[in-house]
């Protein structure tokens, strides 16, 4: 069996802290024994308080998040403060948790090359916007009306439901970043993609998609990403075949 230390260097090959962004906060979150032998790990994209008390009840020795647990430096750490509650239940029952956010995001075969190639996109290049190689962009087999694509978008990634704003012409050129990427549309339209499909968008920038001259698809934050847990699970059991995996549904937002 691995130790924590060895499951955390493994997952930092694959995803450098030199592909996190400067404002971000991933990496090893927690770890009371970096030595001590991981058995069962849980995979999450968020560590939420629902998260920790399955891990719990499971008998997980490591979270394995994309969103991380702390982003903010703790002021202190006690049951007064949300975060501090989190670290103090987790210690007292010695999991750890790493957390892999904006690397995972923008490394080679990560989050987004996987969202890429759940969609099918061929060609697939980075997009970049002020320096952060997060994004990609590449061309669909075959052209989709925006109606088409977005029904083909929900159903790739299970969201509940895919807003779009129509710019005009068929999809097929097509940029995306999974979960909060409205900072990247100028960059969409500057790499020549007719069409951008990320988690979120402001009605603002959704409303002058024809302005922009770009359709504009917003498939929610947590359904384009949470697939990547079930990578990250896969990943893991390739190198430590005797560990055991889990997936834990983080949502608590919902839709009626």
């Amino acid at each position: 069996m691995p130790r924590v230390c060895e499951l955390y260097e493994f997952l930092n090959s694959k995803f450098p802290s030199s592909y996190s962004c400067e404002w971000d906060n991933d990496g090893l979150m927690l770890a009371d024994d970096p030595g001590r032998e991981v058995i069962r790990v849980l995979c999450t994209l968020d560590v939420t308080d629902e998260a920790i008390d399955y891990a719990i009840e499971h008998s997980y020795d490591v979270i394995v998040s994309h969103h991380p647990m702390i982003f903010k430096p703790l002021k202190s750490v006690s049951y007064a403060d949300p975060v501090g509650r989190k670290v103090l239940k987790l210690l007292r029952h010695r999991i750890s948790v790493m957390s892999f956010h904006t690397r995972l995001d923008a490394a080679p075969g990560g989050l987004n090359d996987v969202f890429a190639n759940l969609l099918g996109l061929t060609d697939v290049t980075v997009l970049e916007c002020d320096g952060e190689a997060i994004g990609r962009i590449g061309t669909l087999p075959e052209e989709y009306t925006c109606a088409t694509f977005a029904a083909f978008a929900k159903k790739t990634v299970s969201a509940e439901r895919v807003l779009f704003s129509e710019a005009g012409g068929a999809v097929r050129r097509v940029a995306i970043c999974g979960g909060d990427g409205k900072d990247f549309v100028k960059a969409a339209k500057a790499a020549g993609a007719d069409s951008y499909l990320t988690g979120q968008l402001s009605y603002n920038i959704m409303e002058e998609a024809g302005s922009i001259g770009l359709n504009l698809f917003e498939a929610g934050h947590f359904a384009t990403e949470d697939f990547i847990c079930s990578y990250l699970t896969l990943l893991i059991l390739k190198k430590f075949t005797q560990v055991q995996t889990g997936y834990f549904n983080s949502n608590n937002i919902k839709a009626i």
